[in-house]
């Protein structure tokens, strides 16, 4: 099943907008683009609005679903331990879990929180929980709806991405995605497949202090997770992307990390097509989290979400309501069709069977002229034929088949073959037998009746008639036997 999915990666000062055309044999970037998010606005929802209107301007967006990110300095996150698995009591029990640790009452925070299996000690289970303030949910959501969009999605930025390189890595493989946009970075830990720790902070705008500011928090980072439970002790790599790696001396922050670093490329590792017209275009940096952030909501990848629209079902009807209702006539008009036909054939079976019942009873009263009201004439009809049968002692029933066999069997091996004859025809009765032939002396005629004499069943055997042919030489004779 074809899809399209806009997915949009706020930025500092810029969006980051990708949309996505899959189908069941490949997933194929069709748009970009990047959009400033002006500063003149009154407020952070118009400025997102103003950059918003630009993007449905730009992109066909026809039919398409949308997944949004936003920046993950706006989140809070926590690793705990709960004493059960069930997700709905986790979810229940994390509002009072975090609120102690964190400025702003529970009624005002969105949360969400992910699992990581095997990471806790026996009988609890330990959770990477996230929140973010309603408000700043409400602002994005309010942006989109000035353009007539409702996101599928609403989740921390460079989230996706890390989800997308856990997802690729090997099983044993502990690394770190770090996210750097213009004033925040997100740095986020992964191991076991999953993301397992979420960090964020502030950066400058000066370059070098930004790359001084990299590397002191990978640093810290590095040694907070030596005193954790259930962390990894050893990262093998820190992969990095955002448009914030613009400006900086990539090749002296590399050399100052205490982890060999790579820049992600997640087109290019997934293999992911584009547009011709898009190929020179394309900046991973500042594309990769939008990227990461369609890709995984086509494929279904377990990622934070903190907007629930509106039901599925309902978002789907309204998108595809035309055509739901085509079919639904050509469905209401082939029911219609098919319940004519039913009528229609069974108004004909009933007329066929009235004629049937019209020509029985014909039948019936021509065969049977005494009865005048049959009350019902094809069982009385069978029942007449029976008595009819048993009176009439009809040639050919007061035996079965098979005797008649028998019965010529047993004359021809009666007979001895010094004698010559030639049966000419036997005539069955119900209790006697008419056998006429030709033979050659009348002597033989009365060698055959002793023979047929010997025949178990037959009582008695007399000569009707014997006479010479016309030629002189055979006699034709006639035999009946009693049974």
């Amino acid at each position: 099943m074809s899809r399209k999915i806009l997915s949009l990666d706020i930025r500092s000062d810029c969006i980051s907008a990708v949309l996505v055309k899959s189908s069941l044999r490949e997933s194929r970037i069709a748009a970009c683009l990047v959009v400033p998010i002006p500063e003149t606005a009154p407020d952070l929802a118009g400025a997102w609005r103003t950059a918003f209107e630009t993007v449905v301007e730009e992109m066909d967006l026809a039919g398409a679903d949308c997944a949004v990110s936003i920046p993950a300095v706006f989140f809070s996150s926590r690793n705990l331990q709960v004493p059960f698995s069930n997700a709905k009591k986790i979810r229940m029990v994390l509002p009072f879990e975090l609120e102690p640790s964190l400025p702003f009452q529970a009624d005002d925070l969105a949360i969400d929180f992910s699992v990581r299996e095997g990471g806790a000690s026996q009988g609890e289970t330990e959770v990477l929980a996230v929140a973010v303030e309603k408000e700043r949910i409400a602002a994005v959501i309010a942006a989109l709806a000035g353009v007539a969009i409702d996101p599928e999605r609403v989740t921390a930025g460079g989230l996706s991405a890390a989800a997308w390189l856990g997802r690729t890595a090997a099983p044993d493989d502990a690394l770190l995605c770090l996210d750097i946009s213009r004033t925040f970075a997100a740095l986020f830990v992964i191991a076991a497949n999953r993301v397992c720790l979420m960090r964020s902070f502030p950066l400058a705008s000066d370059s070098p202090a930004r790359e001084r500011a990299v590397q002191h928090h990978i640093r810290t980072t590095l040694g907070a997770l030596a005193e954790m439970e259930a962390m990894p002790r050893e990262i093998s790599e820190v992969i990095m992307t955002g448009d914030g790696l613009a400006g900086m001396d990539r090749e002296k922050l590399a050399a100052a990390l205490p982890l060999p670093s790579r820049p992600m490329d997640l087109r290019q590792s997934l293999n992911i097509n584009c547009e011709k017209e898009l190929g020179s275009s394309w900046d991973a940096t500042r594309m990769d989290g939008a990227l990461a952030l369609a890709l995984a909501e086509i494929e279904g990848l377990e990622s934070l979400n903190f907007h629930r629209g509106q039901f599925p079902g309902k978002k789907m009807v309204a998108r595809y309501r035309e055509p739901l209702i085509r079919t639904g006539v050509l469905a209401a008009a082939v029911l219609l069709l098919m319940f004519a036909s039913v009528i229609i054939q069974s108004y004909v079976q009933q007329s066929r069977l009235a004629e049937l019942d019209r020509q029985i009873a014909a039948v019936f009263s021509e065969t049977f002229p005494d009865v005048k009201k049959p009350a019902d004439p094809y069982q009385q009809m069978q029942i007449g034929l029976q008595e009819l049968r048993k009176n009439a002692a009809l040639p050919g029933e007061a035996l079965p088949a098979a005797l008649s066999i028998d019965i010529l069997r047993n004359i021809s091996d009666s007979i001895p073959e010094t004698i010559t004859v030639v049966f000419e025809r036997m005539v069955l009765g119900p209790d006697s037998i008419l056998i006429s032939g030709t033979t050659a002396a009348f002597n033989a005629v009365d060698e055959i009746k002793g023979h047929l004499e010997r025949i178990a069943g037959f009582k008695k055997v007399t000569i009707s008639s014997a006479n010479t042919d016309r030629s002189g030489k055979d006699v034709n004779f006639q035999l009946k036997v009693d049974l």
